[in-house]
């Protein structure tokens, strides 16, 4: 120990400094500054453990924490309500049935359309080799059970709706081609005989005229003349007896005009040998 006054070493056990005899003072004197630091410092050390216990007030994430988690649970709901809409779409889209696939539609060779003739109709698609065309004609659906289309369709007088589909083997189904046709022929006009029928006392010749680029068509046994039948060249010679004669035009588009009849009745009195000679052959050119 040193003296407080001049720094000579003091022995142990002497209460004074034998050098310049001041005693020795056994209890330090009090410093208030002392107690101020030693109170800072154990503030301190208190502040910093209750740093480590809670958080400060004054952080901003604890000062708005209650709207932090509200804003989080908002999140959620909406995150939870946008999954159970997906997953609902889902399950619809998946029970509504696919819409099949449909092939492209059959073609007509003639455009639906109004004629005066009876137009010949094809149909065709382009995988023909690998199915069937079906068609109607009455305007009702086809399907398999109706008419297998396999040879040209002549297009009647009238309104005729086409309807096809084309079927291939697998069972897949071409879009539907419709078409509707309209045919008016347009009909010459009836033959007309120079001579009426009625009853005569003698063979006679009549002769048959039509319009200019038709045909005539002629029978003398009551049957209805049609293409078939006698062509009209020349007079025709009407014999002794009961005879009707009958004749029909047709035109270059095939079309025929209504039947014009007339009966004659020639007494049995008068015979071919009657008839003016230079005329019989050519007269008699096609009398059935």
């Amino acid at each position: 120990m040193r003296c407080q006054n001049c720094g000579a070493d003091i022995l142990e056990d002497k209460i004074y400094c034998e050098k310049c005899g001041t005693a020795i003072q056994m209890v330090p004197d009090y410093n208030p500054q002392d107690d101020i630091a030693i109170g800072k410092e154990e503030k301190e050390e208190k502040s910093d453990d209750e740093e480590n216990k809670e958080p400060k007030k004054n952080v901003v994430w604890y000062r708005f924490r209650y709207q932090i988690v509200g804003v989080c649970l908002l999140l959620m709901g909406g995150w939870f309500f946008h999954s159970v809409y997906k997953s609902m779409q889902v399950e619809e889209t998946v029970a509504e049935p696919e819409e099949p696939i449909l092939l492209t539609k059959p073609t007509f060779n003639v455009a639906p359309g109004e004629y005066n003739y009876a137009p010949m109709l094809s149909i065709s698609h382009p995988e023909k080799n690998r199915g069937l065309i079906y068609y109607t004609m009455d305007g009702t659906t086809p399907g398999e059970h109706s008419r297998v289309f396999q040879s040209p369709i002549e297009i009647q007088e009238g309104k005729t709706i086409i309807r096809a589909i084309f079927i291939r083997s697998d069972g897949t189904q071409s879009e539907e081609a419709v078409g509707t046709y309209e045919v008016t022929f347009d009909y010459p006009a009836e033959p007309e005989f120079d001579i009426p029928g009625g009853e005569y006392s003698k063979g006679l010749y009549v002769t048959i005229t039509a319009e200019e680029d038709c045909n005539v068509y002629y029978t003398t046994n009551g049957e209805e003349p049609d293409t078939q039948s006698y062509l009209y060249r020349g007079r025709i010679y009407i014999p002794t007896g009961l005879t009707v004669l009958q004749a029909v035009a047709v035109d270059e588009d095939g079309g025929m005009s209504a039947i014009t009849e007339a009966i004659y009745n020639v007494s049995e009195n008068f015979t071919t040998e009657n008839a003016p000679l230079d005329n019989v052959e050519e007269n008699m050119v096609g009398i059935p």
